[in-house]
């Protein structure tokens, strides 16, 4: 869905409008009548991404330079990581419980 906004209620409702976009919504910003900026949620791929690095799964240096999901090397496929997939689970089960 898309919403188109002057940038006066953009001003006086910043909040309750970037909720929305948080919630998928795409808002168009406009003044005088005039297109001039758009919101929208980020792209799912790089949400992921973003998660995978804060969780530890993704070295930050590789998923800046990933161009996708599928360029990304998991931490546990380096050298001297443990390369077992049931011990990585454990591990982000464990922080789950947490």
């Amino acid at each position: 869905m898309t919403t188109r906004v002057p940038i006066r209620q953009l001003q006086q409702h910043a909040s309750e409008l970037i909720d929305r976009v948080a919630a998928g919504e795409r808002v168009e910003i406009t003044r005088n009548g005039r297109l001039i900026a758009v919101l929208g949620p980020p792209d799912p791929e790089q949400r992921v991404m973003e998660d995978l690095v804060r969780t530890g799964t993704v070295d930050p240096d590789n998923a800046a330079s990933a161009r996708g999901l599928g360029d990304w090397e998991p931490l546990a496929a380096r050298p001297g990581a443990s390369s077992k997939l049931s011990e990585v689970l454990l591990r982000m089960r464990e922080e789950e419980d947490r």
